[in-house]
């Protein structure tokens, strides 16, 4: 956390100095610009924060997108206070959707290009925050300007003070995620050689004699356990989904007709078989949880190990 520090920073400094400008200026500012100034303010900030919050709380997902969607509708909603009341509307909506996004992105990440990955949205901020300030400017007459500090009204000021903040956060490294795991990197790198036999469970079953394997196959966020299976050709198995997330997530065999699908704190069960022999993925197949981790590959072999 203490490695994100810099990046708060930044982007407090640069609301504080764009807000400031919204309520020295707000009698001279249209309705229409200052709704666009709340929006981008609103959505920016959202987004970087929700960047930031995914680092302070590794593998709580529900948590972190609600706190970045409250500070993001927070921040846009004040950012559009001095203007008027659709200016702070449109900050509220803009920067709820801003938390969101920016949450589910850094889910997305692998770990090794996550620090990156928030050096360039903090870039982004301050170029946009830097082209804000320009779009105001030009709302204010120039005798207005004049008559306040070289800080506030000059867009040199903030430009010289935009390239010593990121330099400062350039410096920046070793950002540490806690406990965040890499389940993108850790699923990715599964190999053939990795596969152990999953502890099963039998039942005898009336299907042609056969035992019916009972699979037990936990998800969480974002990741499930185990990371592989071996099954043998037309074994007859039921597999329980165990949602422990607090997300839902489903369970499906790639190229087959497994599928099971669970709510958060909730199991589900599937029945099948799989009669060619091969290396199969499964994953989950709801938007961006493949990506963050959700991944384990399924071994079919001609005989029963």
């Amino acid at each position: 956390m203490v490695g994100t520090i810099p990046f708060l920073g930044v982007y407090m400094i640069l609301f504080l100095w764009i807000f400031r400008f919204l309520f020295v200026f707000r009698r001279r500012i249209s309705c229409m610009a200052g709704m666009m100034a709340a929006m981008a303010i609103g959505m920016t900030i959202g987004f970087g924060m929700g960047t930031l919050i995914s680092v302070w709380l590794p593998d709580q997902f529900f948590q972190a997108t609600m706190l970045s969607m409250m500070i993001g509708g927070v921040i846009g909603a004040i950012a559009g206070a001095p203007i008027s009341i659709m200016a702070v509307l449109d900050g509220l909506l803009a920067g709820i959707m801003g938390g969101m996004m920016g949450t589910m992105l850094l889910t997305m990440i692998p770990s090794a290009n996550m620090e990156s990955t928030i050096k360039i949205i903090m870039v982004l901020y301050g170029a946009i925050t830097f082209l804000l300030f320009l779009m105001l400017q030009g709302e204010i007459k120039e005798e207005h300007l004049n008559k306040q500090s070289f800080l506030l009204s000059k867009p040199i000021s903030m430009f010289v003070a935009i390239g010593l903040l990121f330099l400062i956060t350039h410096q920046t490294t070793g950002i540490s995620a806690g406990q965040w795991e890499d389940h993108s990197a850790h699923s990715q790198s599964i190999s053939k050689d990795d596969l152990t036999p999953l502890k099963k469970t039998t039942e005898q079953s009336d299907v042609l004699g056969k035992t019916n394997l009972k699979l037990l196959v936990k998800a969480t966020e974002f990741s499930f356990s185990p990371v592989a299976i071996q099954l043998a050709v037309n074994e007859p198995f039921t597999i329980t989904l165990e949602n422990a997330g607090e997300v839902e997530h489903d369970f499906e065999i790639i190229g087959t007709d497994i599928h099971v699908h669970a709510v958060p704190g909730k199991s589900a069960k599937v029945t099948g078989n799989i009669a060619k022999s091969g290396t199969y993925e499964a994953v989950c197949t709801l938007p961006g949880h493949k990506e963050a981790g959700m991944f384990s590959l399924v071994e079919v072999s001609l005989t029963s190990t």
